[in-house]
């Protein structure tokens, strides 16, 4: 303990780090930590966090998103439709997949089984819980960012902060990811009818010259 207290970090020491670690997740961490120190409670802490100049820019980037330059028109322009280019997501199929197979864990804990069978349910879920929530998560943040809710997702994103996540709350985060995959489908067909009608327009337009 006394060796570690006295080590001076080195510039070296920061590819123990880097895979892992991004800039966002320092500057938070450090925010967080020195609020910490001054409100303890956490959901005043919170709630001055949210009303910060952070989270007022990222609301006015939604109120007046351009959706002509957001990442999923961009995603329409070069493929004509969404296609899943990040292995580090799950696929709208995963998510439906996962969210039945946790669906029946979590009816096993509540079923009529002996309290043996409810105790390695309980077992099974916090395993369910640790294999699924970080990429939950991910997948959240990456489909948000593709319809510019970076507002919500960094709400959501706090809220786990400083509380260990419920199976509940990961079933309805996987939720979530499944609603924002008809979110994007949708926003796809509109780009196509929108793109049609231009098209449409240019021939009519033709004719008449």
């Amino acid at each position: 303990m006394e060796k570690a207290l006295k080590y001076t970090f080195k510039l070296e020491d920061m590819s123990k780090y880097s895979q892992r670690l991004r800039h966002k997740d320092i500057n938070w961490k450090i925010k967080l930590s020195a609020l910490g120190k001054k409100i303890p409670d956490i959901k005043l802490r919170k709630k001055i966090l949210i009303k910060g100049s952070h989270f007022n820019t990222l609301l006015k980037l939604l109120k007046n998103t351009d959706w002509s330059r957001t990442p999923v028109y961009h995603q329409f322009l070069r493929n004509g439709r969404w296609k899943h280019e990040d292995d580090c997501i799950y696929s709208e199929i995963e998510l439906q997949y996962n969210l039945s197979y946790i669906n029946k864990v979590v009816e096993g804990l509540h079923g009529n089984g002996d309290d043996d069978e409810k105790k390695a349910n309980k077992t099974e879920i916090s395993g369910v819980i640790d294999k699924y929530f970080e990429k939950t998560m991910h997948t959240l943040e990456i489909l948000m960012n593709q319809l510019n809710m970076m507002y919500y997702w960094e709400k959501v994103r706090l809220m786990f902060i400083d509380e260990t996540p419920t199976i509940g709350q990961v079933q309805k985060l996987m939720s979530r990811c499944l609603k924002l995959y008809g979110k994007i489908d949708a926003f796809i067909k509109i780009f196509k009818l929108i793109q049609m009608k231009e098209v449409s327009t240019d021939i009519d337009f033709t004719k008449i010259q």
